[in-house]
């Protein structure tokens, strides 16, 4: 699944992951370290796309200088869509706009008041003995999101390993779980937009209903995830078609969470030929024309 890209490419030819998490959200390596185990990967380009953050880009920009990588700033969006969970991705959106900055904001706390809630939860449901500081332990400074909460229960030896932790406990419709605020795709698509960026579908093939990629198309979106560490190879064909239909970006990525924690992932599992870094620094600046610098 990755286009094509292999050790033989010229550097002016090589590949980028577009898709993974530091700890600025839930993943598990600092922008820092992503960025060095970046370069010993053999990548020549990341996208740093947090959930809800764009907190760990300027520390992955300054890493980038010493270990020769270029960083694609970039955004993971969890939006709604009635109860489908919905994520957009936003390419090269500009960091310096407050009012992004304060949206954003209003995201992260909304996890924070939702952890809580699980947690008492877990400890109403099951008499679990894990608390909310448990979890802000495993958070670190990060965007708080049930990775972290399963971390914790891990750590408390309350569950095995993440999979059950999601599948028994707080997974979606799972007793533990709770909602949380989210944009709505509409509104996702828009503020990507908005804020100068490009708005990607990310893994389609999670999506419970395949149809809502046709209606993510009508919103706007630029592009679709086509490769991802949990596609399938018939997935990957369908969306590549979809994407070349419509005129769409195809961009792909593994979804790094680190340590080969989500799966057996492997940073640069899922890469795509660096011309698709251009084709998105093209678009990004079509985009900018829809700059709103709000008061």
């Amino acid at each position: 699944m990755s286009m094509g890209c292999t050790k033989e490419h010229e550097p002016h030819n090589c590949c980028a992951d577009l898709h993974t998490h530091t700890t600025a959200s839930d993943g598990l390596l600092s922008p820092s370290e992503l960025i060095k185990k970046s370069a010993a990967a053999g990548l020549c380009a990341v996208g740093i796309a947090d959930h809800d953050t764009i907190d760990g880009i300027a520390e992955a920009y300054e890493a980038s200088k010493q270990y020769g990588i270029e960083v694609v700033p970039a955004v993971e969006l969890n939006t709604r869509f009635g109860k489908e969970e919905i994520h957009i991705l936003g390419y090269y959106i500009q960091t310096d706009l407050v009012w992004f900055k304060n949206i954003l904001s209003d995201i992260r706390h909304s996890r924070q008041i939702r952890a809580r809630k699980m947690v008492d939860n877990l400890r109403r449901l099951y008499g679990m003995d894990i608390t909310y500081e448990e979890v802000e332990i495993e958070a670190k400074d990060g965007v708080i999101a049930r990775p972290h909460i399963a971390r914790a229960l891990i750590k408390k030896q309350l569950v095995t390993d993440m999979s059950e932790a999601f599948a028994k406990y707080i997974g979606n419709n799972c007793p533990a779980y709770e909602p949380r605020f989210r944009l709505t795709t509409e509104e996702g698509i828009r503020v990507v937009s908005e804020a100068g960026g490009v708005p990607v579908l990310a893994h389609p093939g999670l999506l419970s209903d395949a149809g809502l990629v046709n209606y993510v198309i009508r919103l706007g979106v630029k592009g679709i995830e086509v490769y991802h560490s949990k596609h399938t190879p018939e997935q990957c064909r369908r969306y590549d078609q979809l994407a070349r239909k419509y005129g769409l970006l195809i961009t792909g990525g593994s979804d790094y969470h680190g340590y080969n924690e989500a799966g057996g992932v492997n940073l640069g599992d899922v890469k795509v030929p660096y011309d698709v870094v251009d084709k998105l620094k093209k678009f990004a600046a079509e985009s900018e024309k829809n700059i709103i610098n709000k008061a």
